[in-house]
């Protein structure tokens, strides 16, 4: 299908400069595009598969993106973060660069958007002892992050582990959000069911899928020269078949400009998390919670969740049929639908 797009450009003096008066060196470049029926999920920069925008791309990836930004600063280490949309506040936490490009515009005409990094995707990331890195002090820098910001009553999202750091957070902090939004994320890490879960679900998976995870397995050797946000990328890629609906989906765009700090993700994964359930010991969670997952996302399977819990009197699991484990990003139109229609029933 041919998408005919009308672009309108022009360039703008800003503060009533007179060009007659200046030189080209003291003009800004500023160059405005104004595209009917363009989305953010459009671009071929950002993730696109049939549309190709090469000079769009050049111009993103060389100018700047006008949001609300800034740096908390915990334990000397410098989190950004940028503040995007409108409607009812949402902490986002993990990435203030991977996160923002998963989710819709559509979305951000609901929800005011804070994204902002944990400390193993800082720029500015001060080394600790990571014995003392814990589920506890890592619920402990969720709280300074909320604070830091000013946010009272906010929803909490997190996308796949940072879901789960998102509902210890709600175990501890939940009198001061009004809903939980869990995307992708294990209720069960490292430990016998979880093994027994994921295992039995990729037994399901079709001879296609599994084939090309075969195949990609061949490639592994390289990734053992790789280190930070390439070989993270390269290992997301490496296994597109159990991480999205589409297993030859490429997610290097998702990955680009990001810091990420190996030893710590290694952490978390093999310690931190090593033998979790997130519902043993019960804890009461007393707000709303929104669980979405995708069917065919076979690093967090959705099966080692339940339709309702007796510690969330308030719950809601959505299953996405068509995708992976990044549903907002893979059926964004279907998971703005749901979680538009949770968050109007729920905060009228």
């Amino acid at each position: 299908m041919r998408i005919q797009t009308l672009f309108i450009l022009s360039i703008f003096l800003v503060n009533g400069v007179d060009a007659q008066q200046t030189t080209d060196h003291d003009l800004l470049n500023i160059v405005h595009i104004s595209a009917d029926d363009v989305g953010y999920g459009d671009i071929s920069g950002f993730g696109a598969k049939d549309i190709h925008t090469p000079y769009i791309d050049r111009m993103a990836n060389e100018g700047i993106r006008f949001t609300d930004s800034g740096v908390i600063e915990v334990d000397g280490s410098q989190l950004n973060y940028v503040i995007e949309g409108e409607g009812k506040p949402c902490l986002v936490i993990g990435s203030s660069i991977y996160y923002p490009r998963t989710f819709s515009d559509n979305l951000r005409q609901h929800l005011k958007m804070y994204f902002v990094d944990m400390k193993w995707f800082a720029k500015d990331y001060v080394t600790e002892d990571l014995d003392n890195v814990t589920i506890e002090s890592i619920v402990q820098d969720v709280e300074q992050i909320r604070l830091a910001l000013g946010l009272s009553m906010p929803l909490i999202m997190g996308h796949s582990i940072h879901g789960t750091i998102a509902t210890e957070y709600v175990k501890k902090f939940g009198n001061q959000v009004s809903g939980l939004v869990v995307i992708g994320s294990p209720a069960e890490w490292g430990n016998a069911t979880y093994n027994e879960k994921a295992a039995a679900l990729w037994a399901s998976a079709s001879p296609e899928r599994r084939k090309i995870q075969e195949e990609n397995w061949g490639k592994v050797k390289e990734l053992d020269r790789l280190t930070g946000q390439e070989e993270a990328s390269a290992r997301y890629n490496n296994m597109s078949p159990q991480y999205w609906f589409d297993p030859e989906y490429d997610a290097g765009w998702l990955w680009e400009g990001m810091t990420v700090h190996s030893e710590v993700t290694q952490h978390l994964f093999t310690k931190v998390f090593h033998e979790y359930n997130m519902f043993d010991p019960p804890a009461a969670i007393n707000v709303p919670v929104f669980v979405g997952l995708g069917k065919y996302d076979y690093v967090i399977p959705y099966t080692l969740w339940r339709s309702d819990y007796e510690s969330i009197p308030d719950f809601r699991l959505v299953l996405f049929e068509k995708s992976g484990h990044t549903p907002q990003l893979e059926e964004s139109r279907h998971f703005d639908k749901e979680l538009i229609e949770w968050i109007s029933h729920k905060f009228k």
